[in-house]
């Protein structure tokens, strides 16, 4: 703590012409006592500390001793502030003593405030709290090189015990995914955080494994959809303009698309509010899809809820 109240004392000089101790130990939340012991271990650091005596009187820096302002421009300094306040939301780590610093350096007046940030994720704010501990526990695994044994639910909820060694963590179409050298598969995997039921740090040091380029196993083909045209709000989140055709009655969608992902979830999200046109292998699926759950409304007699 101390040699963060230095650095901060430090950065403080740098960029006004001086300070009173009681001023900077009621920023610090420390006795004017340790302050003057801060200054003494600056001065005797080599740092050109000056006192100036009088009614305004504090401390300083020798004007020669400045650090250029100019290092970074306050666009650059605010860029940084706002990936920093992205980082502590995000993964929940405290960068306020960081930020304080770099906006000591940008200066009281030049600091912007019209950037606000609230979610990385599509999922409600108590399931991005659980992520968060996920990622806290994930970090700390990877940065102590150590395995992590999981209870992973995939897909089609099928619970499955694994040992992994974690690699990386990846923020992707709004969810959080581990990459992991998993033991029971002998290769790496994605694993979805949300999915990751329990886990836990073992003693095991992680697997190192040797990184290989990786081939791409993608197959892209054409996708054409036809949507109700009060969707189209709701398809700005989702396509590009040029992707996007307004007709007279309706609005159709044509995009590319990785044949190996499964699109039925997206396409069931706008419920009875979109067709497909082709092609002809997601068309027989969605339409197989929304059979089933016409079947089970009529087989489990809730048809008569429907007003």
């Amino acid at each position: 703590m101390k040699t963060e109240r230095l650095f901060s004392i430090l950065v403080l000089l740098l960029n006004i012409d001086k300070i009173s101790a009681e001023e900077l130990a009621k920023k610090f939340e420390v006795s004017k006592r340790t302050i003057y012991r801060d200054l003494e271990s600056l001065s005797m650091s080599g740092l050109p500390i000056t006192s100036i005596h009088g009614r305004n009187g504090g401390v300083g820096l020798m004007p020669s001793y400045k650090m250029d302002k100019h290092l970074f421009t306050d666009v650059e300094k605010q860029k940084l502030i706002d990936a920093l306040n992205i980082h502590s939301n995000m993964l929940q780590e405290d960068n306020q003593i960081l930020i304080e610093k770099l906006e000591n350096l940008q200066g009281i007046a030049d600091k912007f405030e019209n950037f606000s940030y609230y979610s990385p994720t599509l999922h409600r704010k108590e399931i991005e709290e659980e992520i968060k501990d996920k990622i806290k526990a994930i970090r700390k695994a990877i940065t102590h090189k150590k395995k992590l044994k999981i209870k992973y639910t995939s897909m089609s909820g099928e619970n499955t015990n694994r040992i992994v060694s974690p690699s990386n963590l990846q923020l992707k179409d709004g969810s959080w995914f581990m990459e992991a050298y998993c033991d029971k598969r002998q290769d790496k995997r994605l694993f979805k955080l949300t999915r990751i039921r329990e886990y836990k740090e073992l003693e095991e040091e992680c697997i190192k494994t040797i990184e290989s380029e990786t081939v791409s196993t993608k197959s892209y083909e054409e996708v054409e959809l036809i949507f109700s045209k009060n969707q189209l709000g709701k398809l700005y989140d989702f396509f590009l303009e040029d992707e996007i055709k307004i007709n007279h009655n309706d609005i159709s969608v044509t995009f590319t698309y990785d044949n190996n992902q499964n699109l039925l979830p997206f396409l069931l999200m706008f419920s009875s509010s979109v067709d497909v046109v082709k092609p002809e292998a997601l068309k027989i699926s969605y339409y197989r899809e929304l059979n089933k759950i016409y079947k089970k409304i009529n087989d489990d007699n809730q048809l008569s809820y429907i007003p």
